[in-house]
């Protein structure tokens, strides 16, 4: 009697390509979505740290403006109710070189803030020159007796 071997052919179990590249889609896939969450939320983040930068930013301009507006004596006068009353003291102070300075700032600070203005209406291209303070306080004494008429 002959008996036959059957002969068996000793793969490895791997699972067929298909199923593989299957696998391998599924994870790649995950893997992309796991990088766009990241991305998105980057993004967000980077966002709200712009927000916040500009609202320092405005808030340092605020600061300046205003110290500038102080400086020049243009901001809101106290009115004689709020006034404290040891403020009659200083008066004697207000007036002479004081007066003085403060409308020379003012008319300074205003005649800068004038050519700033034009400057940043002129084009990119053009050569921009700094005039001297006196230019600027006589433009900025011009434009403070057009606002008193």
């Amino acid at each position: 009697m002959t008996v036959q071997h059957q002969k068996t052919t000793a793969q490895p179990s791997a699972p067929p390509p298909l199923a593989r590249l299957r696998v391998r889609e599924a994870a790649l896939r995950h893997e992309a979505a796991q990088l766009q969450a990241r991305a998105e939320h980057l993004d967000r983040v980077g966002r709200a740290h712009a927000q916040r930068l500009q609202r320092r930013i405005d808030a340092h301009e605020k600061i300046v403006l205003g110290a500038l507006v102080k400086k020049a004596g243009l901001d809101i006068p106290q009115s004689e109710a709020h006034r404290p009353p040891n403020d009659d003291d200083s008066t004697p102070l207000r007036g002479g070189l004081a007066a003085q300075s403060t409308a020379y700032d003012r008319a300074l600070i205003l005649g800068a803030l004038l050519w700033l203005e034009s400057t940043l209406n002129q084009p990119e291209n053009d050569v921009v020159s700094v005039p001297n303070r006196q230019r600027l306080r006589d433009d900025g004494l011009q434009a403070l007796k057009k606002t008193k008429r």
